[in-house]
């Protein structure tokens, strides 16, 4: 039947949901529960503190499914997973532990946490021996190019490389595009640089069709593009681990797409061109080339099943004395995607250095500006999601004056360095300490729509949502990549159970849930109901109801007590929680309690005084030996009528350790 409680605990409801509704951190404290960076929440596996190596997987054939399984094996014990191939291969950070368990899975060929023998990848084909190779340079890095000649006071005509897309609609538009979804949309490909990304990393071919053909693109040039690109969003990973950035690659650069056009004679302007061909080759054919990208980009991440997604275009310049287009451009950006253009010689950073290139062009694709002084950025610009200053700005009198990669050069790539400025850009701040970043710091509500008692089990049902960190940033719409996880339920404080999610799983920004109790006794029971996602967040209060399962053979006052999670105590010091409540409705006036029999004691209201149907009280207890500990409360009414069977729980007390001292013995000598 549904639930139907007197009329006097219904009128108290809110007052009981308000005393239970409390913070997670706050209820599992004073109840012995964990809290949500303990393994009652839904982060990794402790395994994240053991030691961590990074690994080369390989798969025996190209089975999504298979490499899922392996990435969320990974991610449960705590590694990450950064690099995939799909769906063949990956590069990840695991424990060390782990690495035995990967290599007996029946769909892994190999696990290596050293440089291969590539001529033992060919039998899996170019795909994956390319992809080993890129490994190969991750664990056995070249040498540091200097470019002390490259400093920015040496090319003054160097353009500004963080761009704006011309085709970003108006927030009016963006905001009926999306119908409501708090998921990142269409023009949302890159709000902040956390979670999982698809990278599409496109090489050009001219064919000669209409400009002559003056570069060709060889086997080894193509592969040091991957290997950098691939060095330089490993960087990305390794710079902030709190991030879990990783990344999948669309691959077309082994076979690079063909133009009419030889992109590097041309002025950057007519990237209208070479891009509209390549993005044709590959079955996109909308108006504007823009467009054109952010299909390609939109279908990545939803064939990967990736957070966001951008194009890297790379144009081959082996035989360009400047490595750079007409207009003196040779890398840039566009802020916030849909894409970043890299020429493979880059104004003479050359191609071994296009690590630190990719790396700060990388930083635009996630909204982070420009900071050297030729850029002319304002300390008061803001940008990002989270509309951070830019006063780390060389140009103008900023107040933060430290290395970072948004300055460009390959000095802060090679010592790992971004400002608080720029990485507040990308989303990378954390407000409030608690190791997730604002942008994922989403608030969770969780709603308990129905109770029903049926056979002294309770079924319940409701709803878990989430609300997406608001962007202060007036051109940016506020959305999430966070995910329900769990929907978790307990009774009477005890050990937290999992629900249901009415769709078989919870990976949703909105999961309905329900559950089915165990048999509980007859009295008056204390439902919660808290919500778990995917950055480790949990509702901050408690969906909560408060069930009465009657006793006939006690109709009136009635008294239930809550022991700590651990009955077996070795301090003295016991608090044990209670309610008093009545099941017709009438006034608790006094709650009396006894310890082993002993004389009976008044207990505290909880509010001050006794005078309503539902009372908490809580026991300060002081157990001074060892041994069993019986515990017995009864409560009076208004009437004078005696609660009938008294509540009664025990607490085992364990005998304290010896604590041992140990003395030095000195003896003298004659």
């Amino acid at each position: 039947m549904h639930l139907r409680l007197p009329s006097s605990l219904r009128k108290v409801l809110p007052l009981i949901c308000l005393s239970c509704s409390l913070n997670l951190v706050m209820v599992s404290a004073a109840m012995g529960h964990q809290t949500n960076n303990e393994s009652e929440s839904n982060q990794p596996n402790p395994a994240s503190a053991k030691t961590q190596v990074d690994a080369f997987i390989l798969m025996t054939n190209s089975n999504q499914t298979q490499l899922t399984q392996i990435q969320n094996m990974i991610t449960l014990n705590g590694g990450q997973p950064i690099h995939t191939l799909p769906y063949q291969a990956i590069i990840a950070r695991v424990p060390a532990e782990l690495l035995g368990q990967l290599k007996n899975l029946p769909k892994v060929a190999g696990v290596f946490t050293q440089a291969v023998e590539l001529a033992t990848m060919d039998v899996y084909g170019p795909a994956v021996r390319g992809f080993a190779a890129a490994w190969n340079s991750l664990v056995t890095p070249q040498a540091i190019v200097s470019n002390e000649n490259l400093l920015t006071q040496a090319h003054p005509d160097d353009p500004h490389d963080a761009l704006t897309a011309p085709d970003m609609p108006s927030m009016q538009t963006l905001s009926v595009s999306s119908s409501g979804s708090i998921k990142p949309g269409y023009y949302q490909t890159s709000e902040y640089m956390t979670g999982s990304v698809a990278v599409g990393i496109v090489l050009i071919e001219s064919d000669g069709s209409v400009d002559p053909s003056t570069e060709n693109w060889t086997s080894d040039e193509k592969q040091l593009v991957f290997n950098e690109l691939m060095a330089a969003l490993n960087w990305w990973a390794k710079l902030e681990p709190r991030a879990n950035l990783s990344f999948v690659y669309d691959d077309h650069f082994s076979n690079p797409l063909p133009s009419s056009y030889e992109p590097i004679t041309r002025s950057m302007i007519d990237q209208q061109y070479w891009i509209s061909d390549a993005m044709s080759a590959l079955g996109y054919n909308a108006p504007s080339y823009f467009t054109r990208v952010r299909d390609y980009n939109n279908a990545l991440r939803t064939a990967y099943q990736t957070d966001w997604a951008f194009t890297v275009f790379v144009v081959d310049s082996s035989a360009d004395n400047d490595h750079r287009f007409k207009d003196n451009y040779f890398a840039y950006a566009y802020l916030g995607g849909p894409f970043m253009v890299m020429t493979y010689g880059n104004n003479g950073y050359g191609p071994n250095n296009m690590d630190a290139v990719a790396a700060h062009e990388i930083g635009h694709i996630f909204h982070a500006l420009d900071q050297y002084s030729g850029a002319g950025q304002k300390c008061a610009t803001r940008s990002g999601y989270l509309y951070v200053e830019n006063l780390n700005s060389q140009y103008g009198a900023c107040p933060s004056n430290v290395n970072s990669i948004m300055r460009g050069q390959v000095y802060p790539y090679t010592t790992k360095a971004i400002d608080p400025y720029a990485a507040g850009q990308i989303g990378w701040r954390d407000s409030d300490k608690d190791n997730i970043f604002d942008p994922l710091d989403v608030e969770l509500t969780i709603s308990l729509d129905e109770v029903i008692k049926s056979d002294q089990r309770l079924i319940a049902s409701g709803v878990a949502d989430i609300s997406p960190y608001p962007s202060p940033n007036p051109y940016r719409a506020s959305t999430t990549i966070n995910t329900i996880t769990q929907v978790k339920y307990r009774l009477n404080y005890g050990a937290w159970q999992p629900a249901i999610a009415n769709d078989n799983a919870f990976d949703e920004t909105s999961e309905g849930y329900s559950f089915t109790s165990p048999p509980l006794s007859t009295g008056l029971h204390i439902l919660e109901v808290a919500a778990f996602d995917s950055a480790g967040n949990i509702s901050n209060n408690f969906a909560t109801e408060t069930i009465l399962f009657p006793d006939p053979l006690d109709p009136g006052p009635n008294t239930d007590l809550y022991l700590p999670k651990n009955t077996t105590i070795t301090n003295q010091a016991v608090t044990v929680k209670g309610i008093a409540y009545h099941s017709q409705g009438g006034s608790i006036v006094q709650v009396e309690y006894r310890v082993n029999g002993g004389p009976w004691q008044m207990a505290q209201a909880q509010d001050g005084v006794f005078d309503s149907s539902y009372e908490p009280f809580a026991l300060a207890l002081d157990l001074t030996e060892a041994g069993v500990y019986v515990i017995e409360t009864f409560a009076t009414d208004a009437l004078g009528n005696n609660e009938i069977n008294f509540a009664r729980r025990e607490i085992q007390v364990a005998q304290p350790q010896a604590a041992h001292i140990f003395l030095p013995i000195i003896t003298s000598r004659k």
